[in-house]
């Protein structure tokens, strides 16, 4: 599928990503920067850390609410987008994760299998149709 770099605006076809390769690259560098600097000084503050890596406030946060650095610096405050608890990492505290993991649809919950696909049904019926 093609989708244009969220960071440059290139086009560039890829499944998954959000990022072109050039603009991941970059920021997968600056994750091992980061990372690298945080195992080094372990009580840095966030911008300690992105004064040292040249690395933006912003994608360092991005790093942490995606649970990526294992070593988070001192000064970081994060808190829950539903309720509003402080959080480590992440973006939703284990409260509300567990209370939305109890009400999803059973279709949606891992482990669970739908018996009929609704759009392929559809299609077969189309095809039958035309004959």
């Amino acid at each position: 599928m093609l989708k244009n770099c969220e960071l440059c605006g290139k086009l560039f076809a890829h499944p998954a990503r959000t990022l072109c390769e050039d603009c991941y690259g970059k920021v997968q560098e600056s994750y091992e920067a980061v990372k690298e600097y945080l195992q080094k000084h372990p009580g840095a503050s966030v911008a300690e850390v992105a004064q040292a890596t040249e690395t933006e406030v912003d994608t360092i946060y991005q790093f942490i609410r995606e649970g990526r650095l294992s070593i988070i610096p001192k000064d970081v405050s994060l808190t829950c987008e539903i309720c509003g608890a402080p959080i480590t990492t992440g973006r939703i505290c284990r409260k509300c994760r567990a209370e939305l993991a109890q009400t999803a649809p059973k279709e949606t919950q891992p482990g669970t299998k739908r018996l009929v696909d609704d759009s392929r049904v559809r299609y077969l019926d189309q095809i039958k149709r035309r004959r």
